[in-house]
């Protein structure tokens, strides 16, 4: 990683991942949204939910909450489903980036792979991780020179000294 942790390049893949992982209850808009269609049908909607809910197993491992069967059950589902979302290279006189071979909610899942791809070719996948914050759990980008932050925000750390502190107080 260089320097600058999270140079335009980095920061603008990861976001398309952890807006993709923070949808949420908000993955229908979120999808039609980026799909740039009006309609998403109900058969896009369950495979986006398999889609993030492997992809949040992998960035619950770079948090370190994530257990082994567990991402080699995630990697083996985003192994198969690969085929079906084909990235293109896009080279240009600035490098080469994957992009998708289809458009609209195809390609979206196409675009969140490409993401996971390129970030990882500029070494930026494991800081993308979920928050330790019990209840939280929120994707974030890891922004820290040593790749140790915890916490999406400096609220959830402050929650989870607080219990800590609190706890260590009933027992004292």
């Amino acid at each position: 990683m260089p320097e600058d942790v999270c140079t335009p390049a980095v920061c603008t893949t990861s976001d398309l991942i952890v807006g993709f992982a923070n949808s949420g209850a908000e993955l229908t808009a979120w999808l039609t949204r980026y799909a740039g269609e009006p309609t998403v049908d109900e058969v896009d909607v369950v495979a986006a939910r398999d889609l993030r809910a492997a992809l949040l197993t992998l960035l619950r491992a770079h948090s370190d909450c994530a257990g082994e069967d567990e991402v080699a059950s995630a990697q083996g589902y985003l192994e198969r489903i690969a085929a079906r979302y084909p990235l293109v290279p896009r080279i240009s006189a600035e490098g080469c980036t994957l992009v998708p071979a289809q458009t609209g909610v195809l390609g979206v899942f196409g675009a969140v792979l490409a993401a996971v791809t390129n970030l990882a070719y500029q070494g930026g996948w494991p800081r993308v991780k979920v928050c330790k914050n019990i209840g939280c759990h929120e994707a974030f980008f890891d922004k820290t020179r040593n790749c140790s932050g915890l916490y999406c925000s400096p609220a959830c750390s402050s929650q989870v000294s607080m219990r800590a502190y609190r706890s260590r107080q009933r027992s004292a």
